[in-house]
């Protein structure tokens, strides 16, 4: 009888010495664990915490990607004057004929186009016609905004905000297309750019707040691109309302968006 309780408290007094062993690791993982949050979270250098690892995550919120726009263009020319006679006589068959002054030379874009294969269309149905077309490409670098005195979501707001011209440079040459295939008319366009006016305006008003708690260079190149851009859609609202040359006018406005934006881009590479 004396064998078995002696045998039974043996079992049982293992039992017990694992058991306390294994709460004891539980215990002890927890507090490791907790020490590592609080150590890396006040002692560890800002440049080994979390947030200096999101390559481990592959995250590029605060890149805008390399891309290109492809113009079509009517002539390059050394004198602004010839330009802008050339683009007067573009004008009057429809052509935006904007004139832009880029390496070195006075470029009449009659359109710009978000694929190539459709500016080389386009350029193909109007070649002969006494100007010299091309297909010329409208390169945007890419931009990685990481400015030191912003906090992540100030730096994330100006790619947005940069991101955002892509989105007006589509909805103004799509207005374009449709106006041309009579699927809208200029009451509609006039309405549609009255809406993206503002949203550019409420832009130019988040950057403002932005630039006058952390004023930066860059951010207020994007900002004055947007008030440059407001303007240039108000005078356009008053010519389409007009409706004297609401296809040249479109066009023209979507070539003035391409051509801000590349400014806004080549002007930020350098900051």
């Amino acid at each position: 009888m004396s064998k078995k309780v002696v045998h039974y408290s043996g079992v049982k007094l293992v039992k017990r010495k694992r058991t306390k062993r294994k709460k004891f690791g539980v215990f002890l993982f927890c507090v490791l664990c907790v020490g590592g949050v609080v150590l890396f979270a006040t002692g560890v250098p800002d440049a080994l915490k979390i947030s200096s690892f999101s390559f481990l995550f592959k995250s590029e919120t605060n890149v805008v990607n390399a891309h290109s726009y492809y113009a079509v263009l009517m002539g390059k020319y050394d004198s602004e004057s010839e330009a802008q006679a050339v683009a007067s006589g573009a004008s009057v068959v429809g052509a935006g004929a904007y004139v832009w002054n880029t390496d070195g030379k006075f470029l009449v874009v009659g359109n710009v186009y978000k694929n190539k294969a459709d500016a080389e269309t386009v350029a193909k149905n109007i070649s002969g016609n006494n100007y010299n077309v091309s297909v010329y490409e409208i390169k945007y670098s890419k931009l990685k905004v990481d400015l030191n005195n912003l906090s992540s979501e100030q730096e994330l707001e100006f790619v947005n905000a940069i991101n955002f011209l892509d989105d007006v440079f589509l909805k103004v040459y799509n207005y374009s297309v449709k106006f041309d295939k009579s699927e809208i008319v200029a009451t509609v366009v006039s309405s549609e750019l009255n809406t993206l006016k503002s949203e550019i305006k409420v832009w130019a008003s988040k950057l403002d707040s932005i630039n006058s708690f952390v004023p930066t260079s860059f951010g207020l190149s994007i900002k004055n691109t947007f008030v440059a851009l407001a303007t240039e859609f108000d005078s356009c609202v008053l010519k389409v309302i007009n409706g004297a040359s609401v296809s040249k006018d479109l066009k023209y406005l979507t070539t003035s968006v391409a051509v801000q934006k590349f400014n806004l881009f080549n002007n930020l590479s350098g900051v």
